[in-house]
């Protein structure tokens, strides 16, 4: 690969904390195969099941 074909930001994979199946990335990751948006915690930046209004793996407050 040609150094002006190799791309320019190195894009992190992000996988479904349930299936593990690789995210549709997005303002919201969206998992295809289990159907559902993933949420992430705006402190530690661990997933998060809908719903929650703190995050269990830093205590932060989740506003939704």
């Amino acid at each position: 690969m040609k150094r002006s074909e190799e791309p320019k930001e190195k894009q992190r994979k992000c996988f479904c904390p349930y299936c593990e199946d690789e995210l549709v990335i997005s303002a919201l990751p969206y998992c295809q195969a289990c159907g559902i948006t993933v949420f992430y915690c705006p402190e530690c930046r661990k997933p998060l099941l809908r719903g929650n209004e703190v995050c269990p793996h830093c205590g932060a407050e989740i506003r939704g």
